[in-house]
């Protein structure tokens, strides 16, 4: 049987991204899913970038009456940015994977591309 590529159109995006999430969440996987993640994060040694980031912040920042929202809104762009290529395709292979047997049911293969920044889209 052909395959298609299907086009996803922004509210069909929202209520796949909806599916999947639950898909992810009854199984388990989006758990094994975080756990694995942070593992290759920490092993790769973004969380302390992040923690230094954070740091530089607030120490160029100390004499400023900044809220923690303000820190999470600068340093969440930079955290994405920061995420090893490897540890995205990575993750993304895996989610492909998990979710292979319900888009190969109905004869689509739909592409998930990372929405950060400096991401490879291929």
């Amino acid at each position: 049987m052909a395959s298609t590529t299907t086009t996803i159109l922004p509210k069909d995006n929202i209520k796949l991204r909806s599916t999947i999430h639950q898909k992810l969440i009854e199984s388990g996987e989006k758990e094994r899913l975080k756990v694995l993640l942070k593992s290759k994060l920490v092993e790769g040694g973004w969380r302390d970038e992040v923690k230094i980031a954070c740091r530089e912040y607030i120490k160029n920042n100390q004499n400023e009456n900044f809220k923690i929202e303000d820190l999470i809104a600068l340093i969440t762009p930079i955290a994405k940015k920061k995420v090893p290529p490897q540890v995205k395709a990575d993750l993304i292979k895996r989610i492909r994977k998990f979710l292979g047997p319900n888009i190969q049911n109905h004869h689509h293969h739909i592409h998930i591309q990372s929405n950060t920044p400096n991401s490879n889209h291929h």
